[in-house]
């Protein structure tokens, strides 16, 4: 008898349902192993399944799932591009490679395998990437690395410095290969055209002015204004660099001009700016960007300004009533300065309008100054123009180096008399007995308050519309003059430098007159104060509401900050009072005002570009940190008041940059072009860090991978070329910063392999063990940092 009674039949030993692992039934399948196996990979994967489709559920949820793909297969391809490189090098060398990785952390559900020797995977964390080679890396001191002839340690120098530096040469040449292809299609360049001017800048001193057309700048000729900077700011202290330029079509003559490094830049540079097209500023996709500034006519105009509006046609400077064509942003500046003061009615095409659509009438206001009811002092001239009319009188302008020179204080300006014999005299407080201010007829002296901030409105508006020859006197202080006498010049005006665009941007940028071709200091002193202006009738500056990351994510989630003081208080500001401290206010979409950071060191000449600063921000209000004493500090808000005798070009439109096309004629000269690109790019990189280094870029400018993420998912949205062209800065920036010599990063990595060449031995392993842990605790802090920045740029709008 068979022991067994069920040998050979169909009958389970146990029936289905039984306990877990017991057979499947004669002549089916077994699949519990495999139930079990997916179990327990479930369980081993949790993690990276739940955030994945956390990550998924967002991305529907928030975002464009094409355009968000697009980045991550764009930021991921420049990763595996470098970690490419390291691998192909590793397998030519005849390394054993045990991972290669794109990402950190567990892996993303089913993207891990492992083919051959080697485990490929997709990590979680989207941070980088890595290749781990036998021998190199925490495991290179353990049997395997000691055993394996492929280990990495046992290469030679050579070979190893290939497999470290091939990661970077990869994404250099991914850089090169997309600028490549961009060129092929045709890339957006910026022309080398002067749009603005910084006042008292290298540019301005040489007698560069508005529209002018750079030919020529070092050895590269016909520039694109991104070709100028990198030439500009890699110049050394009082290095002359060649420029040559035309103005109207006709050459200037080349020039030597030397680049200035002043407080507030970064580098030496020219103070010129891209010109603009009569197009408003286009906001990117999903973007709440408007083309005008807030609290302007332009923004309280009806209909609105849409991004894109193509200015078409405008009032016509001879005749107001009459709108005419306008093709140029130059001609529409010209119209706005001789239009001041009227209303200008703009045609506007829009942006999505039909073939043949017919234009948009828009009317727009008149914009004013804003008058803070208070005269600052007059400070030092520090800048003429070469070759212009107040060199060619005599005047001196104030100097530094080894020979440092005090420059004219101007005291006095006395126009001509008028066709009645009537003179007016702006007169800084002189005593009228001295002898610079005698004339035949002093009765017929009209004598006004010299009010520096005025001054070159006041004389533009006098010069407008005369013909013939114009000239000023100037009265000015001299300290090198033998006696306590005033000096008496008489300088040229030309007229014609009122249409030219000059700006007052950083913060030592001096206040011009360039009819006279010269520009000096306002100090943010007072002088004297309107009885009846907003300095008289000052308000003490409410209590700042508490800073800090955790109020500001307390006011993003909608909870109340705690009290502090509504400030108020009346405060007369008086002669004399030192402003030691301003802060800017800007209009919210809500109408009401933000306050931006205090700038607490603001300095004994830099009260024209806080004017000029102010003079652009609705709803023109101010606060000030002033010092009456040494003892006496106090802090009051000011509300500007429109000055209608001086009304102003600046209505608010926000304009498009000019750009031209720049296409590849063929394969060879793209390449050539994606090369000078390349380099181009890689400069400016280094120069950037160096700047950072030295304090001369503000950390605060950096950005994480949240930020570049961020830019990718707007270009993505917008232009493949663009996104592109983005895509090559990013790998070509990633290749820089990845060969920087820091412990961890692939150069220090190299810094160790020629260490050991020129000593002919591996650096101490403890020397190796501290620098990799100081490296690494490096690149955490600094990773952390850029976050933290990311976080607060990308969620809480601040710096």
């Amino acid at each position: 008898m068979d022991p067994n009674p069920n040998a050979g039949s169909s009958v389970p030993v146990n029936p289905p349902g039984g306990p877990p692992g017991t057979p499947a039934p004669a002549g089916e399948p077994d699949h519990s192993g495999e139930v079990s196996a997916v179990k327990s990979w479930v369980r081993e994967n949790a993690f990276s399944l739940v955030t994945t489709a956390v990550v998924i559920a967002l991305v529907c949820a928030y975002l464009d799932p094409i355009d968000t793909l697009k980045v991550v297969l764009g930021l991921g391809f420049i990763i595996f591009i470098h970690e490419l490189g390291h691998f192909l090098a590793a397998k030519w060398c005849d390394v054993h490679v045990n991972m290669f990785s794109i990402g950190f952390g567990p892996a993303v559900p089913f993207c891990q395998y492992k083919w051959g020797e080697t485990t490929y995977k997709i990590g979680i964390i989207p941070l980088g990437g890595f290749v781990q080679m036998v021998g190199e890396g925490d495991g290179g001191d353990n049997e395997e690395a000691e055993d394996d002839p492929r280990s990495f340690r046992k290469k030679s120098v050579g070979q190893r410095m290939l497999i470290i530096s091939a990661g970077v040469v990869m994404n250099i040449i991914l850089g090169m290969a997309c600028f490549v292809a961009a060129y092929l299609h045709g890339v957006q360049e910026k022309p080398g055209t002067v749009n603005t001017v910084e006042s008292g800048g290298a540019a301005w001193r040489a007698g560069m002015r508005t529209d002018d057309h750079i030919t020529k700048i070092g050895t590269r000729g016909t520039p694109y204004f991104d070709d100028i900077r990198p030439i500009v700011m890699s110049s050394q202290k009082d290095e002359l660099v060649p420029i040559e330029w035309e103005r109207n079509g006709a050459a200037s003559g080349g020039k030597f001009v030397s680049p200035l490094r002043e407080e507030g830049q970064r580098f030496p540079q020219l103070g010129i700016s891209p010109p603009y097209r009569v197009v408003l500023m286009t906001a990117p996709k999903r973007s709440e960007l408007k083309p005008v500034i807030l609290g302007t006519p332009a923004a309280e105009a009806d209909p609105k300004f849409l991004p894109g509006d193509r200015i078409v046609a405008m009032s016509d400077a001879a005749n107001p009533a009459a709108v005419t064509p306008v093709a140029t942003y130059t001609d529409y500046h010209r119209r706005m300065v001789l239009l001041a003061g009227k209303d200008v009615t703009f045609h506007a095409v829009r942006a999505d309008a039909p073939e043949g659509a017919q234009p948009v009438a828009i009317m727009v206001k008149p914009s004013y100054r804003y008058d803070l009811g208070m005269r600052m002092r007059m400070g030092e001239i520090v800048a003429l123009r070469a070759d212009g009319n107040a060199e060619k009188a005599g005047v001196i302008a104030h100097t530094e180096g080894a020979q440092p020179k005090r420059g004219d204080r101007i005291k006095a300006v006395m126009l001509p008399p008028d066709e009645k014999g009537k003179r007016v005299w702006y007169v800084n407080g002189l005593d009228w007995g001295k002898k610079e201010f005698e004339t035949p007829n002093q009765k017929g002296v009209d004598a006004r308050p010299l009010d520096p901030l005025l001054l070159p409105h006041q004389l533009n508006q006098w010069a407008a519309g005369k013909a013939g020859p114009l000239s000023v006197e100037l009265v000015v202080s001299r300290e090198a003059h033998p006696t306590d006498e005033q000096v008496r010049l008489k300088v040229d005006f030309d007229p014609s430098f009122r249409f030219d665009r000059e700006t007052q941007v950083l913060p030592n940028s001096p206040l011009p007159i360039s009819g006279l071709g010269l520009a000096y200091w306002v100090e943010p002193i007072v002088d004297d104060v309107v009885s009846d202006g907003p300095a008289a009738k000052a308000k003490t500056t409410a209590g700042d509401p508490p800073t800090g990351l955790y109020y500001r994510a307390r006011r993003f989630i909608g909870l109340d900050d705690p009290p502090v003081d509504a400030g108020g208080e009346e405060k007369t500001l008086r002669p004399n009072d030192t402003i030691i401290g301003v802060r800017f206010k800007a209009q919210g979409p809500d109408g009401k005002p933000r306050s931006g950071e205090w700038k607490d060191d603001l300095q004994a000449h830099q009260w024209a570009a806080v004017d000029s600063a102010f003079q652009g921000s609705p709803p023109f209000e101010i606060d000030l940190k002033v010092k009456r004493s040494e003892t006496e500090t106090f802090t009051v808000t000011l509300q500007g008041r429109p000055n209608t005798e001086f009304p102003t070009e600046d209505r608010g439109l926000l304009f498009q940059a000019e750009n031209q096309i720049q296409k590849a004629a063929d394969v060879g000269d793209a390449i050539e072009l994606g090369a000078r690109r390349t380099g181009r790019f890689i400069k400016v990189v280094y120069m950037n860090l160096y700047a950072m280094a030295f304090g001369r870029v503000s950390v605060k400018t950096m950005s994480g991978p949240l930020t570049i993420a961020t830019v990718s998912y707007r270009f993505a949205g917008e232009d493949f070329w663009q996104f592109l062209l983005f895509l090559g800065m990013i790998s070509v920036n990633l290749a820089v910063v990845n060969f920087l010599p820091i412990p961890v990063l692939d150069g220090g990595h190299m810094v160790f392999l020629i260490l050991e060449k020129v000593l002919g031995r591996p650096v101490p392993e403890r020397m190796f063990a501290i620098a990799m842990y100081t490296g690494l605790f490096l690149i955490l802090s600094l990773m952390v940092f850029v976050i933290f920045l990311d976080v607060r740029r990308l969620f809480f709008g601040w710096f």
